[in-house]
């Protein structure tokens, strides 16, 4: 089987596959990049098309991994971040209910660490964010960017809904009297807008490392 043939056999099977497109310009490039390594180390093209076929797998085999497997993976790359940034609130929630009710040594300490370390803790918070468009083209590649910012607009979904809690004062500034500061709630403001921003440099350094 040669290149073009292998390549056609795999667009004929993604069609109709959600994202196709995308999908097969990076299996054309992977291709393209693996056989010139090939042929670089001496193979000729008959034997770099086996190399390929053995790491690559055969064309149907592409596409049934590309069928089946992957929207599942999508789906748990989605709920996993959904699930992270949710436990961070609710840590944060269950942190400062317990600061406010309860008089404990070890709650006190937790939530003075917190205080002194708010900027370092949002710095952190914006990182995780570029990670996730790092993670997700790195493991699905160009079509991974959709996937990224569909699943940043989703897991942002509480940092909006908090600001607007704590911009109508529904929750007691007072509760949060040693942690914010103006300077300190126009940066997390600006920040949560800025996410998907973030989530796209990481695109951009995953893209690098696939390159």
């Amino acid at each position: 089987m040669d290149k073009e043939t292998y390549i056609y056999k795999v667009k004929n099977g993604l069609k109709g596959v959600s994202d196709s497109e995308a999908m097969i310009e990076e299996i054309e490039n992977h291709i393209e990049h693996h056989l010139f390594h090939s042929i670089q180390e001496g193979k000729s093209e008959a034997e770099a098309m086996e190399c390929l076929l053995r790491e690559f797998g055969t064309p149907d085999e592409i596409v049934s991994s590309f069928q089946k497997e992957q929207p599942v993976f999508a789906r748990t790359f989605l709920l996993f971040h959904l699930f992270c940034n949710s436990a961070l609130f609710a840590a944060g929630i269950t942190i400062t209910v317990l600061h406010a009710w309860l008089e404990s040594p070890f709650v006190h300490a937790v939530w003075k660490g917190i205080s002194v370390s708010v900027w370092l803790i949002l710095a952190a918070y914006i990182l995780y964010w570029v990670l996730i468009g790092y993670q997700g083209v790195r493991e699905f590649g160009q079509r991974g960017e959709r996937l990224v910012l569909h699943t940043i607009l989703i897991s942002m979904v509480p940092n909006v809904i908090f600001m607007f809690v704590f911009l109508f004062d529904l929750v007691p500034a007072a509760l949060f009297q040693s942690l914010l500061t103006p300077w300190f709630i126009g940066a997390c403001a600006c920040a949560t807008l800025l996410f998907p921003a973030c989530g796209r440099i990481g695109c951009y350094f995953g893209r690098r490392q696939l390159a």
